[in-house]
């Protein structure tokens, strides 16, 4: 199978399970009262809103600044801000180009290393999958019960890829610390399964690769990793929480900050599903949680999951898309 056939296969699927969760989320409902619940929310709770996005935007780029830091130090935090957000944008369109694309852009904006940069973007893909496993457990430690009831197989799926993640970690640190064995080691295989031309590239990119997760070696960057974990979790929460009290939500049905951490855990999942975007399965792991542990009426909660998946959205692509325009215009040479 070519790539370009493979490509268009999973892209086929990906729309397809977009269509499918948005016919799930949206195909009984009316429009027009969707419409009106969402318009209920004043322009300032926009504004704080956006502003917030805005922060875990910059705050996500400090952290991945602190992973290319052995390799690139002469990345700006403009840079890896403008990086993340062509990467949001772009995985709108199609899911996953975005990690290429944040890649490409670092090294028109800053001449930084492709392949240990892409080292960067497992490292930070495998955190932010750990922090979304420790929100989900703060999430059952406020609501554990409630959860249980209306997601069973949750905590039990919860601890497995805690687990998985972490064991990622641990072997991506012990490749940086061991990595000339680790070369020695691969190096055999590789050249008795692959031509030599070819086999030498590959051991050329795994030794680049390896350079990219330099960072873990260093025990300070492990407070500013963790410091910046917290806040960027932190700002997501804070999001739909302004979110909660734009529309009405926290006098309506008293959910707060508390409410909002469960939101934003069991939400998250609805990301990592391949749509683009986060497309149909945001929306559904935003609104059913709502509906079953908090009683919000159906509507109502899709309303909410649509306009904090759109400002998010909407917020990305305005900044996204004209930055991955100018740089690929300086750059098309």
């Amino acid at each position: 199978m070519n790539s370009t056939l493979k490509k268009g296969i999973q892209y086929s699927l990906s729309l397809g399970l977009a269509g499918f969760f948005l016919f799930w989320a949206f195909g009984d409902q009316d429009l027009g009262q969707l419409w009106g619940s969402i318009t209920t929310i004043q322009l300032k709770w926009i504004a704080y809103i956006t502003a917030i996005t805005l922060c875990t935007l910059v705050v996500r780029a400090w952290r991945w600044q602190v992973l290319l830091k052995p390799f690139a130090p002469q990345v700006r935090t403009v840079d890896a801000t403008l990086a993340l957000s062509i990467c949001y944008a772009a995985n709108v369109f199609i899911p996953r180009s975005g990690e290429v694309l944040r890649t490409v852009s670092l090294k028109w904006s800053g001449n930084a290393p492709m392949s240990p940069v892409l080292a960067t973007v497992v490292v930070e893909r495998i955190m932010d999958l750990f922090w979304l496993i420790v929100f989900i457990g703060l999430a059952l430690i406020i609501q554990r019960d409630p959860i249980n009831q209306a997601f069973p197989s949750l905590e039990i799926a919860s601890i497995l890829v805690l687990i998985l993640s972490t064991a990622a970690l641990v072997a991506l640190l012990v490749l940086s610390i061991c990595r000339e064995r680790a070369v020695r080691f691969i190096q055999p295989f590789v050249e008795r399964t692959l031509p030599e031309q070819l086999a030498g590239r590959v051991v050329n990119l795994l030794n680049t690769f390896i350079e990219g997760l330099a960072s873990l070696q260093n025990p300070f960057a492990y407070i500013q990793l963790i410091g910046s974990s917290l806040m960027l979790n932190t700002g997501y929460v804070l999001i739909i929480y302004y979110t909660f009290i734009g529309m009405g939500f926290s006098t309506t049905y008293g959910l707060g900050f508390s409410a909002s951490v469960v939101i934003m855990a069991i939400s998250s999942l609805g990301v990592v599903v391949p749509t683009p975007g986060g497309m149909g399965s945001y929306h559904i792991a935003f609104a059913l949680p709502l509906q079953k542990l908090y009683g919000v009426p159906e509507i109502e909660a899709l309303a909410c999951a649509t306009l904090a998946h759109a400002l998010a959205t909407l917020t990305y692509i305005a900044i996204g898309g004209p930055a991955l325009f100018f740089q690929w215009w300086k750059n098309r040479g």
